[in-house]
């Protein structure tokens, strides 16, 4: 029986997300294959993942100035990247060592910087000789996230490769397809208006800021009900329940807007949307790129959402609206003149066909660890 394990950690959903579209596609190319899942801050500890989400929702939503520092000072100060990365790896190196002993895998996919960091420590000391690889989720890598050790690190764009590998020179390092499940694609955008019960000739705007629903999604709301008067929002809260019972009163104020809770339906949602419209680059914006869809970044959260949103405009996949008014402004300017629109929507798609499929990459993992599986 061969194994696959994935390393992935409950941080919101987007590590989660990809780590399926992983499994999607191992379960296709080696369907003889078992996959098993570890949770790396689990792995860590008990305690360790609801402290480690706990930080991160603090930081992103009470000081961002915070996370903004340290994320500045893993570029800006090498030593306290590399410190910072021995120490994580170490930590969950260990624990993972006994995990991955249990389950003996053919081979090893991350999805998570601190996972992988623990692989990483393996591999250094001898402990980890299956192939590994790391898919870098982000559209902007940083230092956490590259590792020399792992036998390929994925990015989501050519002009990604350049500040991977500058987190780590010498890294192997190669472009990936956006890591989404395959539901996430192209489509007939009126075949899912209809399945949804969404307006035909709307403009529609798909807001979605993770399972997590972060940053100023209520302001982007009312930006775009102030935007045009076809604009219908679409605004998904995920597990944010507070952030529904604070739009419900503005829904029944203004019926164009849509807010959603926890929802199954975000394939069709983004096909049926004109534009996705979000604040971390993540998954959220990996799945808009998949379906051919423009991304508005509306005040990127702090740091890596910064990081990613300023990659994405400089490859031509997203407009930045960083101050008031910007997100409305973008939208008129889109509706005004279709040809923009176009324009992004197909930069999205090309970007996507000149990656080629998910599996390029994972299959050169699989043929990896076939021929390791062939020589034992």
């Amino acid at each position: 029986m061969k194994r696959v394990l994935i390393v992935s950690a409950a941080m919101g959903e987007g590590h989660n997300a990809t780590g399926r579209a992983l499994q999607d596609a191992v379960r296709r190319l080696w369907p003889e294959a078992t996959v098993g899942w570890l949770d790396a801050l689990d792995v860590m500890g008990a305690g360790v993942g609801p402290l480690f989400r706990w930080i991160y929702v603090s930081n992103v939503r009470r000081t961002p100035w915070l996370y903004e520092f340290f994320y500045r000072s893993l570029w800006r100060m090498r030593w306290f990247a590399e410190a910072s990365k021995r120490f994580v790896g170490v930590w969950c190196g260990i624990r993972l060592n006994r995990k991955i002993r249990a389950f003996q895998p053919d081979l090893v996919l991350s999805t998570y910087p601190l996972g992988t960091a623990g692989l990483d420590w393996l591999r250094r000391h001898g402990r980890l000789d299956m192939p590994v690889g790391a898919w870098i989720s982000d559209f902007a890598p940083h230092p956490f996230w590259v590792y020399g050790a792992i036998d390929l690190n994925l990015v989501m764009h050519e002009c990604a490769v350049p500040p991977a590998l500058k987190c780590v020179p010498g890294a192997n390092v190669a472009v990936s397809a956006p890591p989404v499940r395959e539901t996430f694609r192209p489509g007939d955008r009126d075949t899912a208006r209809q399945k949804l019960g969404l307006p035909p000739d709307a403009f529609i705007a798909l807001v979605s800021c993770g399972s997590l629903g972060f940053g100023d999604v209520e302001d982007a709301a009312r930006e775009l009900l102030d935007a045009h008067p076809d604009v219908v929002p679409v605004v998904v809260c995920g597990r944010n329940t507070r952030l529904l019972e604070r739009l419900r009163p503005l829904a029944e104020r203004d019926p164009r807007l849509r807010p959603l809770g926890w929802t199954d339906e975000m394939p069709a949602y983004t096909v049926a949307a004109d534009v996705v419209v979000t604040n971390a680059g993540g998954a959220t914006g990996l799945e808009a790129l998949a379906c051919g869809r423009p991304v508005l970044m509306h005040r990127p959260i702090a740091a890596h959402g910064r990081a990613n949103a300023a990659l994405m405009q400089d490859a031509g996949l997203a407009m930045v609206c960083e101050r008031d008014g910007e997100l409305a402004s973008a939208v008129r300017a889109l509706i005004a003149q279709p040809s923009r629109w176009k324009e992004m929507a197909e930069a999205a798609t090309r970007h996507c066909e000149a990656t080629g499929e998910l599996t390029d990459g994972l299959l050169a993992l699989i043929s990896a660890a076939r021929e390791r599986s062939a020589a034992r």
